[in-house]
């Protein structure tokens, strides 16, 4: 699994500190019924030794007649526990302990690996520390809606062939795998939306991504340049490390030289290293090609997977229908 240690370490204290807090609550809980009924309190200690007079059992000569007396007795026991416990006005299960997930009682794992809940967990912790927390709480493929783009039919139909590809990249990521994409278009054409949908399948399938403003990137590289010269540092290692990179808003920028470079050799590195980048610009191709080299508009246009945004701003679309 691709999440940082710091985030791992983190989601297991929490766990840790869940499963105490649901076995202390449970220990209160039967405490106080030992304080009201000292038959449900001999009961309780009884039943808890079993588990050793079972191993001990095992090592006799006749184990087969021990065993089998102890299980008789653990099941009088219980049963008799059970009757106390609703002449108290509760039920067998309250005096359980009572875990978030009963599927791994709050270890983060099942007998088949990993459970689902720590998946769940980490892809959350994952998602905040990535910038796209917020983002991805509201925005999912599931709440992307073609409605605003029924202007014409060739836009509805292009649009509906854009979400079924970001669904499938989503569905089928793979660090070692998966193409870079570059989704062009004006603004409110639902590019950042579809960027958030995809990071939260990704992250939620166990990779890595990081979701960046450019010009906040390019902040990095540049107060790294100043404080460090041009070594790495931890200001931009994750730029080129994570297993997938998102960008939001190329040419928004301030665009000079050193940007540009910075570009083209983040680029440039993440292709030769296999590492998949989603870029989204409210440019088209044209404007992108005056913007910047032709060593990274060939890489772009040759390299990534582009997708045009089309329709008219979505955001001018839903204040229309206030």
């Amino acid at each position: 699994m691709a999440y940082g240690k710091d985030i791992y370490s983190n989601i297991l204290e929490e766990y840790d500190e869940k499963r105490a807090l649901a076995e202390r609550k449970a220990d209160a809980f039967n405490d106080a019924l030992c304080s009201r009924s000292p038959e449900y309190a001999a009961i309780t200690k009884r039943l808890s030794g079993i588990g050793v007079r079972l191993l001990l059992a095992g090592r006799s000569a006749d184990k087969e007649a021990k065993i089998a007396d102890i299980r008789r007795e653990t099941e009088e026991l219980r049963a008799r526990r059970i009757e106390i416990l609703e002449s108290l006005g509760y039920k067998e299960e309250d005096a359980d302990v009572h875990y978030e997930c009963a599927e791994c009682s709050d270890t983060g794992y099942t007998d088949n690996g990993i459970c689902i809940c720590l998946k769940r967990r980490l892809a959350e912790k994952q998602l905040e520390a990535s910038g796209l927390g917020t983002l991805c709480r509201r925005c999912g493929f599931d709440n992307f809606s073609l409605k605003y783009y029924n202007d014409t039919p060739e836009t509805r139909a292009h649009m509906e062939k854009v979400l079924e590809a970001a669904k499938k990249y989503a569905a089928g990521f793979d660090p070692a795998e998966s193409r870079s994409l570059l989704f062009i278009g004006g603004t409110g054409l639902g590019k950042t939306h579809i960027c958030a949908a995809i990071a939260k399948e990704v992250a939620y399938g166990g990779s890595t991504v990081l979701y960046t403003g450019a010009q906040a990137m390019f902040n990095d590289f540049s107060n790294e340049r100043f404080r460090n010269g041009y070594a790495a540092s931890e200001l931009t290692d994750k730029y080129f490390s994570v297993d997938l990179l998102i960008i939001d808003d190329l040419g928004a920028e301030a665009i000079n030289q050193f940007s540009v470079s910075c570009l083209y050799d983040l680029i440039n590195t993440r292709l030769v290293k296999g590492k998949p980048v989603i870029i989204n610009t409210n440019f088209d191709g044209a404007a992108l090609r005056e913007k910047y080299a032709d060593r990274i508009t060939s890489r772009l246009f040759g390299e990534y997977a582009v997708f045009p945004f089309k329709g008219k701003d979505i955001r001018a679309q839903k204040l229309m229908d206030i």
